[in-house]
C-alpha cells in the first residue's frame, strides 16, 4: 500500500505541483536524457531477466555478481519533478497538475509497474510514491471518507479513520525522531563539563559573567528541577556560583543558566521559557529570601530565519503597557498610609474606603456611626443599588459588635437611614445569623449523629460480648466490669 511508506526524511525541496521548481531544478537536464537513460535501464533488467527466466531481477543481478549503483537508487530532486510531470501529463485525473494530491488507490503502484510504456526504472518509480504518499500535500488530503482514485481517475475505495490515524502518527513520529535527534547532540555534549563551560564563557553577557565562577558550574537534575521541567528542557538547566558570597546572599549566591534547543521557530518559547523560570524560582520561595537570577538561553539550528518573539511583552496586543506592567512596581492601594482628606465622599466607593481603612478600631460602633456621617452622600447614591454597600458593611461590622451592644447598632442603623429601609437592611442582617446559624446546626447534627452512632455501636458490641460470657456461666459482677455495662442492663439479658 503507497499510504504506509516507512519512516524517511522527506526530502523539503521536492514540493509538489511547482511548476517554478520544476524549471528552476531541470536547469540543465534534459528531460528526454532522463527518459532514455530510464529506458536503457529497464530493457538492460529484462535482457538479464532472460537469461534467468526462474528468477526474478534482483535475484537474476545478484546471482550474476551485478550490483545496481547506489546513484541509480536514489531519487534527486530533478528526477523526481521529471517522473511528477510526466505523470500529470499521462494521468491527469490522478496526478492534478493545478489542484492538491488526491488520495491514491491502494495498490496504484501494481498499476504503474504494469504498465509497459513507463519510461522510468521501477526503483524510481516506487521512490517517487514513496515521497509522494509522505508530503504534507498529500497528507492533508487524507481525509476520512474521501475517495481514493486509480490511474484514470475511477473512485476505488475510501480513505479510513485507521488510515488517516496511522499517517498522522507517522508525521508525528518522524518529527519527534527529527528533534529527539537534534535535542540528543547538544544533550550530551553539555552534559561535558569542560563544554558546558565553554559555552556559557562565550554566550553569556559579561554582566553576568563577571558575577560568577564558571568553575563552579553544575547541571541541575534532581536537587532544583521539577520531574515535568526535566523532561521539557532536556535537563539543560545549570546553576553557577557567584562571586558574592556575603550573608545576605549567601543562601542564593548562584544563578541558573536555563538551555533550550529548538529547530524551529516556536512562536510561545518566549511564554514556555518564563514559566520554565518560575518554576525554578518556585523551588527558593521561603522566608524572606533573595531569589537567584534565571538566564534564559535559546539555541536555534532551524532550516529558515528565526522569526520567534525574543521577549514576552511581544505576545501581547499592547507590548508597551504589558512591559510596564510586568516589569515596573506593582500598583499599590495603602489604605493605611491614606488620609481621611484623600477618600471623595461624594463617590459611592468611599463608605467601603473608609470602612476598610479603620476597620481595625476596637469601638466599632464608633467607627460606623463616623463613616455613615462622612459618607452620606455615598449612602444616598448607595440606596439606589439597593444598598448593596451598607448591607455588606453593616454585616460585617455586626459581626464585631459585642451582644450587649447589638442595640446600639440597630439605633444607628434607624437614625441614619430611612425607616422602611432600615428595617429591611436589620432583617437582612437577621436572616444572615439565621442562615449561619443553621448552617452551623447542620454541621453539629452530623457531628452529634456521629458520636452517636459511635457509641451506638460500641454498645452493641458490649452486649453481644456480656451475652457470650452469660452462656459460659461467667460472674454477672465480672461481666460487668469487663464490658462496662451496668448490673441492670446485665440482669435484663438474662
Amino acid at each position: 500500500m503507497t499510504d504506509k511508506p516507512k519512516l524517511t526524511l522527506s526530502n523539503p525541496k521536492s514540493k509538489l505541483n511547482s511548476e517554478s521548481k520544476l524549471s528552476k531544478n531541470t536547469e540543465g537536464v534534459s528531460l528526454t536524457e532522463i527518459l532514455s537513460q530510464d529506458k536503457s535501464n529497464r530493457q538492460n533488467s529484462s535482457s538479464t531477466n532472460s537469461t534467468s527466466p526462474n528468477k526474478d531481477s534482483k535475484n537474476s543481478t545478484l546471482k550474476t555478481g551485478q550490483s545496481i549503483p547506489q546513484a541509480e537508487m536514489l531519487l534527486t530532486p530533478e528526477e523526481y519533478l521529471v517522473i511528477l510531470k510526466h505523470l500529470q501529463t499521462t494521468y491527469p485525473k490522478c496526478f492534478p497538475a493545478k489542484t492538491t494530491p488526491l488520495p491514491l488507490a491502494v495498490g496504484i503502484h501494481k498499476q504503474l509497474l504494469a504498465s509497459e510504456e513507463l519510461p522510468f526504472a521501477k526503483v524510481k518509480i516506487r521512490r517517487f510514491l514513496k515521497r509522494y504518499t509522505t508530503s504534507k500535500e498529500y497528507h492533508r488530503n487524507l481525509i476520512i471518507g474521501s475517495p481514493r482514485v486509480d490511474l484514470q481517475g475511477n473512485q476505488i475505495g475510501l480513505v479510513t479513520e485507521e488510515e488517516v490515524n496511522r499517517a498522522k502518527w507517522r508525521e508525528i513520529k518522524r518529527e519527534k525522531l527529527k528533534k529527539a535527534n537534534h535535542d540528543s547532540l547538544i544533550k550530551k555534549a553539555l552534559e561535558n563539563p569542560v563544554i558546558a563551560q565553554e559555552f556559557l564563557s562565550e554566550y553569556l553577557p559579561d554582566e553576568y559573567k563577571s558575577l560568577i565562577d564558571l568553575s563552579t558550574i553544575k547541571p541541575e537534575k534532581e536537587t532544583y528541577v521539577e520531574k515535568s521541567l526535566k523532561t521539557k528542557l532536556s535537563d539543560m538547566v545549570f546553576s553557577v556560583k557567584m562571586h558574592d558570597t556575603t550573608e545576605d546572599k549567601r543562601n542564593n549566591a548562584f544563578i541558573y543558566a536555563l538551555v533550550e534547543h529548538q529547530s524551529y521557530s516556536d512562536y510561545w518559547i518566549a511564554f514556555r521559557l518564563l514559566k520554565y523560570s518560575l518554576l525554578l524560582l518556585e523551588r527558593h520561595v521561603s522566608g524572606k529570601n533573595k531569589l537567584p537570577i534565571i538566564l534564559p538561553l535559546v539555541i536555534y539550528n532551524g532550516k529558515a530565519r528565526y522569526k520567534a518573539p525574543q521577549n514576552i511583552f511581544e505576545l501581547f496586543a499592547y507590548p508597551d503597557i504589558a512591559r510596564k506592567a510586568i516589569t515596573e512596581d506593582y500598583n499599590l492601594i495603602d489604605l493605611h498610609a491614606m488620609d481621611d482628606q484623600a477618600i471623595d465622599y461624594e463617590k459611592h466607593l468611599s463608605f467601603l474606603l473608609y470602612t476598610m481603612k479603620h476597620i481595625h478600631e476596637r469601638n466599632t460602633l464608633s467607627m460606623i456611626k463616623d463613616a455613615m456621617s462622612r459618607c452620606s452622600p455615598a449612602i444616598v447614591i448607595d440606596k439606589e443599588q439597593n444598598y448593596i454597600l451598607t448591607r455588606l458593611i453593616l454585616w460585617y461590622s455586626d459581626s464585631k459588635v459585642p451582644e450587649k451592644s447589638k442595640h446600639l447598632l440597630e439605633q444607628l442603623i434607624v437614625d441614619n437611614l430611612p425607616k422602611d429601609e432600615a428595617n429591611n437592611i436589620m432583617r437582612t442582617i437577621a436572616d444572615s445569623y439565621i442562615e449561619e446559624g443553621f448552617n452551623k446546626g447542620i454541621i453539629q447534627g452530623i457531628e452529634k449523629g456521629m458520636e452517636k452512632g459511635i457509641e451506638q455501636g460500641k454498645n452493641k458490641k458490649a452486649i453481644e460480648i456480656a451475652k457470650n460470657l452469660l452462656s459460659q456461666k461467667i460472674d454477672i459482677k465480672t461481666i460487668s466490669a469487663a464490658t462496662g455495662l451496668s448490673l441492670a442492663d446485665i440482669k435484663a439479658l438474662v
